[in-house]
């Protein structure tokens, strides 16, 4: 099992729309996906799960997956969330 902390930086915490971000991210990979914050665990391919955690800005949520891609799930969630969920096919070129 791999995992890693990660500060939720939007303003707005884990809204709706980052949730589905990182729902569709999740459900790309094999292994099982699981947020934390606090003493609360949720489902990382479950947006409902994941809305009931209550993520408000500044928290910290941790990410782990376990399973046969769990490395590379890992890494590219904590990524996606360091971005504000923003997904890089999003991400505009400053300029």
């Amino acid at each position: 099992m791999r995992e890693q902390q990660v500060t939720i930086k939007d303003e707005f915490g884990m809204h709706l729309r980052s949730i589905m971000v990182l729902v569709e991210a999740a459900r790309k990979f094999e292994s099982r996906i699981q947020i934390r914050f606090g003493d609360e665990v949720a489902d990382g391919k479950s947006p409902w799960a994941l809305l009931g955690l209550g993520v408000i800005a500044g928290s910290q949520i941790t990410i782990s997956a376990e399973g046969r891609d769990e490395e590379e799930a890992v890494r590219t969630l904590s990524l996606l969330a360091e971005q504000n969920f923003v997904p890089d096919s999003e991400v505009k070129p400053r300029g």
